[in-house]
């Protein structure tokens, strides 16, 4: 039907301000060029049954108001279009309401042949839906019933990493005798000598009451904790009587069980990093060796037994259920409302130390709660969160997962055997190729080849290496910095000349020994892009080889108490600073 032109005038004018506060000249510049599709100009504008209830529920007096309106004797001719006009100006409706299914009988409002809610239609068409809560908040980035924070399995096992990382370096910092074998001694092979000699006949491993009793239950706690904040339901729990908090706990506390069993016997854990149950001492506090040890009285132990296996985790939950406790009836008390100032939110975190220090672990302040600082079962969202573009989506998705480097190498401060400074030692070559696991780590070979052996007595020959790692990546618009650890071996390839053996009479032909030694490289590189496919890579860093050395243990390990299952051999470690570059392929 046909407007007047005063009323087209208003309608217009609506119009370009919807448009204008919902997406700009763009948004409306879009739209116009939608709307020379035919097909546009058919579609319906009303598409709830509710409003049009709503409009043909109106008075006969309130219809005369229109332009050609039905008169209240009941003249029939020409109907006036019932519309929302608050539906044509409004952006929050859903996509929903643009279902072809549920489309009114009433006719087009139009201008000048223009379908005006097909016009506010499309666009919003090219905006997201927006939703309101009930106090007009703006939801429309919020994640929705259909989108569910996922359980963080990542952040749980990265962080458990991490402080099982802080456990070990403590341990090795405070202990002597463990600096001592990392350093010296065999590690795969005193690992399993240790594993075999555990003792699970006893309960006490040795340990001082504070250990076992108090040191062990924060350790369960703490890991229980870390399982709590990476659960989206959990971690917003508080103590109570509900089944969501203690299924939560329980949760928490089977990771405990997992985390203190790795502690005790993984390679990473007390059974790798000092060989526990490897070796035994005495129970009296004296340094090897002991003096006033006496044969019969005092005790020893390979610090083996059910004691720290049993009461982690268990004590652990408890510990747990007692900070629960006193961070909701004491710390909240004490903080109340306010959550500006410093002081209630120290006694929070002094008085709930295991959550403190898992708090640290994934980097937050010591007094920091989920339920406090986000919504239930969804990720915390403070202000605007950009969307990323296509391109960066696209980018994304072409992410270039295979790498192959080839390198010059050299040793620019030498070798064992070339003794020099700022020279061009241990020349050579190799190989990497890299795998992107994700576009911050990858799984990373090489192989090498260089001049010159890296025995000291030996300078003659070639050595080999080969490593396979991580490369932890951070990419940049123009270049890219990587860090990879290869833990390998070293091959020193000694060449031995013909000869004649005087003792067998026989003419012994020129060969080659191989010999082999444990190694790791580490590696800083920095890759220069000159276009999308190919690099220049400059690297620099060390290769750590250990060499065996004929000093054997002292004389009183192998005696009560200084029993030990561990290799005799001992190894010394030395360095060879490298530095090699070449271009890289990405493909």
């Amino acid at each position: 039907m046909r407007l007047p032109t005063s009323r087209v005038s208003v309608v217009w004018l609506v119009l370009m301000l919807a448009v204008y506060f919902h997406g700009g000249i763009i948004r409306c510049a879009q739209a116009q060029s939608l709307l020379q599709d035919p097909p546009l100009r058919d579609r319906e504008v009303l598409h709830s049954s509710t409003v049009t209830e709503l409009a043909t529920a109106g008075s006969a007096a309130e219809n005369t108001s229109l332009p050609n309106g039905p008169s209240a004797s009941g003249d029939s001719g020409p109907q006036s279009v019932p519309f929302d006009s608050l539906r044509l100006l409004a952006p929050n409706f859903d996509d929903n309401d643009a279902d072809a299914d549920s489309t009114s009988n009433g006719s087009e409002i139009t201008v000048n042949g223009i379908d005006l809610g097909a016009a506010v239609g499309s666009v919003y068409q090219h905006r997201p839906a927006r939703k309101h809560s009930p106090n007009g908040d703006d939801l429309s980035l919020e994640p929705t019933a259909d989108q569910p924070e996922h359980y963080n399995w990542h952040g749980l096992l990265a962080q458990s990493l991490y402080f099982n990382a802080i456990e070990s370096s403590f341990r090795i910092a405070s202990d002597d005798q463990i600096r001592y074998l990392l350093a010296t001694k065999p590690f795969w092979h005193d690992y399993f000598a240790s594993m075999k000699q555990f003792n699970m006949r006893r309960w006490n491993d040795g340990d001082p009451f504070l250990v076992n009793y108090v040191g062990h239950p924060m350790q369960g706690s703490v890991s229980s904790y870390i399982e709590i904040q990476n659960d989206p339901l959990g971690r917003q729990q508080e103590i109570s009587a509900t089944s969501a908090y203690w299924m939560s706990r329980f949760k928490g506390f089977l990771w405990a069980t997992v985390f203190s069993t790795h502690s005790e016997i993984s390679p990473f854990g007390e059974a790798g990093i000092g060989n526990e149950g490897g070796w035994t001492y005495p129970l009296a506090d004296c340094h090897r060796p002991c003096p006033s040890f006496k044969p019969g009285v005092t005790k020893y132990t390979n610090n083996t037994g059910w004691v720290d296996f049993i009461i982690t985790p268990t004590v652990g939950a408890l510990w747990v259920l007692a900070e629960d406790t006193i961070d909701r009836y004491v710390s909240d008390r004490i903080q109340g409302d306010d959550r500006s100032h410093i002081f209630p939110k120290i006694i929070r975190g002094s008085l709930n130390p295991s959550r403190t220090m898992a708090n640290f672990i994934r980097f937050k302040k010591p007094w920091y709660r989920d339920f406090q600082e986000s919504e239930p079962y969804w990720r915390p969202s403070h202000g605007i969160h950009m969307l990323p573009s296509d391109e960066v989506r696209a980018q994304n998705q072409r992410l270039q997962r295979f790498s192959i480097a080839t390198h010059y190498r050299t040793a620019p401060l030498g070798t064992s055997s070339q003794r020099c400074i700022l020279c061009n030692a241990g020349r050579g070559a190799g190989l990497e190729a890299d795998y992107a696991i994700t576009p911050w780590i990858s799984a990373s070979v090489s192989l090498d080849k260089q001049e010159g052996s890296l025995e000291r007595a030996v300078p003659d020959g070639s050595t080999l290496s080969a490593g396979f790692g991580v490369r932890l990546v951070h990419e940049r618009p123009h270049n890219t910095f990587s860090l990879s650890v290869r833990p390998g071996v070293v091959v020193d390839q000694i060449p031995i000349p013909a000869h004649v053996d005087t003792v067998h009479r026989t003419y012994v032909a020129s060969d080659e020994l191989n010999v082999v030694h444990p190694a790791a490289t580490i590696l800083l590189a920095n890759d220069y892009k000159l276009n999308r496919t190919i690099a220049l890579r400059s690297s620099f860093g060390a290769t750590i080889v250990r060499y065996r050395t004929t000093p054997k243990d002292p004389p009183y390990v192998g005696e009560i108490p200084y029993l030990s299952w561990l290799s005799p051999d001992s190894y010394t470690n030395r360095t060879t600073w490298i530095w090699q570059g070449g271009p890289v392929f990405r493909f």
